[in-house]
């Protein structure tokens, strides 16, 4: 039975982070609303790579699909714009595969009267030929570009990745049936025909690196670009031209064996880093504590027990964590960069630390020094994982220099050296266990161990300032509410310990889930980034007033009514509805901090508080604008709008 909870929360753990790895290219996607980016992967039969010159059987197709009314540049925009640029690699060899653009449309350059510029304004498909007898692959890309309106323009860059696994050719969606498949072929013709085989890619390994040599059969791929004059471009500057030297040559990390030992050092090291200290001292307390009633005999089994269990935790933690970085090509502490991971940490240790001051006893990680546990093991195993997810933050002056070799390198030398940070940070606990009758040399508990469980506390309400400090600014606000959600939580489930009836405990249980689990997917959804506000100066208001129907704002950070207009009149949402039927240009007055101008303007609109919003017409009336003032609705604004902008 142990076994089989073991078993269960060992695949429940590998599930979670590659279901959190796997969306890694969506959510990045996500950050910009007026793009979205598919990944499709298709078949090539023998008559469409006679039509193309491509000798493969699979290729994959990155469609781009602009919203909004915006669009991008294409990859040969002409004189002016930005090229949309993708670089694909194959992990984890990072061998370079050719990408293949579609020619964009032309329109007229709203920035440049009188210019033609190529965009892709409608679903459009960049193409990666994949080299052949491959069943399963990793690609990582990088996509760069300009997205574009008739107003503004805004850069672009994301990291995608797509795993394709027990890849059956025969089972894809065929190629040449897909809507821009004549413009490929019509693109591809004239075209030297190429075999994109990793066997081809070999054998012009010799004497260049593979790099390179995919690099030239790129170039082969497609014509020679040129400048507006006819001539060749110059070569664009290349990161993989860059050869460094380090300054400490006898540092670095060049093989396994060495990259071995540094790792067992750096992961010792780790046990000793403010970000883990708290966790690890605790819970050596907590066992101490709960076997003082014991005799010798028992403590030392109890002692040993909680050493091993904790350890297989930590080499747990590392071995699931080199499949991820190995599989998807991400880089050590990365994780941190996904602002749903750090907002879930920071809620699981937040509840750790109100646990320590009493307000509820955690049922899977319990750090209060003397409760009776039901799960030891279980205990020691998550206690374990969770002190070695609280150290990757603070891993890099240990890590950075073997990492930084190993992650290039083949999928046995990742595990091979995570494996050897897990067993270095091991080391103590192992040691312990080894060794029993340490656990007789420590004191007994006692109204002392009270205060260290609320030192303990402290400890971790400042690490969940370490972790809100990772944080995106924005992401702020919706976190603390998470945090203050999670209080409540907290203090639900302390009150169904003291209940009589078993519906009334799991009802308040099941409440408190709810309200934790709510909160944080509420606080983790993406928020719709607008950049419609312009801040306020008189003499671009000036200019406007007239010409341009506008909505101006008056807000301030210490006025919570405008906050509760933001949330939930002035939205993302609200605005570019209104900015599409209107052609509202918005301009927000900010009166945070003194601004004579500023309070001049609010009193000219016949007031002296906000929050307050008005809408000014185009044309003769421009001076007569609307006024709503203090707090309104969404239809009061959708009506003010429609009987002024008539």
């Amino acid at each position: 039975m142990r076994f089989k909870l073991i078993s269960l929360i060992f695949f429940s753990f590998v599930s979670f982070f590659t279901l959190i790895c796997s969306q890694s290219a969506h959510s990045a996607q996500n950050l910009n609303k007026n793009l979205g980016t598919k990944w499709e992967i298709l078949h090539l039969t023998k008559e469409a790579q006679k039509e193309t010159g491509l000798k493969t059987d699979i290729m994959t197709a990155l469609i781009l699909e602009p919203r909004n009314g915006w669009y991008t540049y294409s990859h040969n925009p002409g004189k002016m714009g930005q090229p949309t640029v993708l670089k694909v690699t194959l992990t984890p060899d990072n061998t370079i595969l050719p990408v293949l653009y579609l020619p964009g449309k032309l329109k007229d350059d709203p920035f440049n009267k009188g210019q033609k510029i190529a965009t892709y304004s409608e679903p459009t498909p960049i193409l990666i030929p994949v080299p052949e007898g491959l069943k399963s692959f990793n690609l990582k890309a990088k996509l760069s570009l300009l997205m574009c309106s008739d107003t503004a323009c805004q850069p672009f860059k994301t990291n995608l990745t797509l795993l394709g696994l027990a890849v059956l050719p025969d089972k894809l969606p065929q190629a040449h049936l897909q809507p821009w498949w004549p413009k490929f072929v019509k693109l591809r013709k004239g075209a030297k025909a190429i075999k994109i085989s990793l066997k081809n890619i070999a054998a012009k390994n010799t004497p260049e690196p593979k790099a390179k040599a995919v690099e030239k059969l790129v170039k082969e791929t497609a014509p020679p670009l040129t400048g507006a004059k006819g001539n060749p471009t110059t070569p664009e500057f290349s990161f993989d031209s860059l050869k460094p030297n380090s300054f400490t040559p006898g540092l670095e990390v060049t093989d396994l064996t060495t990259a071995i030992l540094f790792g067992l050092l750096a992961g010792f090291l780790l046990n000793f880093m403010p970000c883990v200290l708290p966790v690890i001292s605790l819970k050596l307390s907590t066992l101490l504590a709960g076997t003082g009633h014991q005799n010798a005999q028992e403590q030392k089994r109890g002692f040993r027990e909680h050493n091993v269990f904790f350890a297989l935790g930590i080499m747990l933690y590392f071995g699931v964590l080199s499949g991820i970085l190995g599989t998807t090509g991400m880089a050590w502490g990365q994780i941190f960069q996904k602002p749903t991971v750090v907002i879930g940490l920071t809620g699981i240790v937040f509840a750790l630390s109100l646990s320590l001051f009493g307000l509820f006893n955690l049922p899977i990680v319990d750090l209060k020094i003397g409760s009776e546990s039901s799960g030891p093991r279980r205990q020691a195993l998550f206690t374990g994982v969770l002190a070695t997810l609280l150290a990757t933050p603070c891993s890099g002056p240990f890590l950075g220099g073997v990492l930084g070799w190993a992650m290039v390198q083949p999928h046995y030398v990742i595990s091979s050296v995570f494996l050897s940070v897990g067993a270095g940070m091991s080391l103590p606990y192992i040691l312990m266990a080894i060794f029993p009758a340490l656990a007789t040399r420590f004191p007994k508990p006692g109204a002392w161990t009270i205060w260290i469980e609320r030192a303990a506390g402290f400890f971790l309400v400042g690490t969940c300032i370490y972790l809100f400090s990772i944080l995106p600014e924005d992401m702020y606000i919706p976190t603390m509410i998470f945090l203050w959600f999670t209080a409540v939580g907290a203090w639900m489930w302390g009150l169904s310990s003291g209940t009589d009836k078993k519906s009334a405990m799991y009802l308040l249980r099941i409440g408190a889930l709810a309200i934790c689990i709510g909160a944080g997917f509420w606080a983790t959804t993406p928020q719709e980034r607008t950049a419609h506000w312009i801040g306020f100066e008189q003499q671009d208001f000036s200019d406007r007033l007239g010409n341009e129907a506008i909505l101006v704002e008056f807000t301030a950070d210490w006025c919570p009514s405008c906050k509760v207009l933001e949330q939930t009149v002035l939205t993302p949402t609200n605005l570019n509805r209104w900015r599409d039927k209107y052609g509202l240009t918005f301009i927000k007055v900010d009166l945070t901090a003194p601004d004579k101008v500023a309070d001049k303007f609010l009193r000219a609109l016949g007031s002296r508080s906000i929050p307050l919003a008005a809408i000014f017409k185009p044309g003769k009336d421009a001076r007569s604008p609307t006024v709503i003032r203090d707090l309104y609705t969404t239809g009061q604004m959708n009506e003010a709008l429609s009987q002024t902008l008539k």
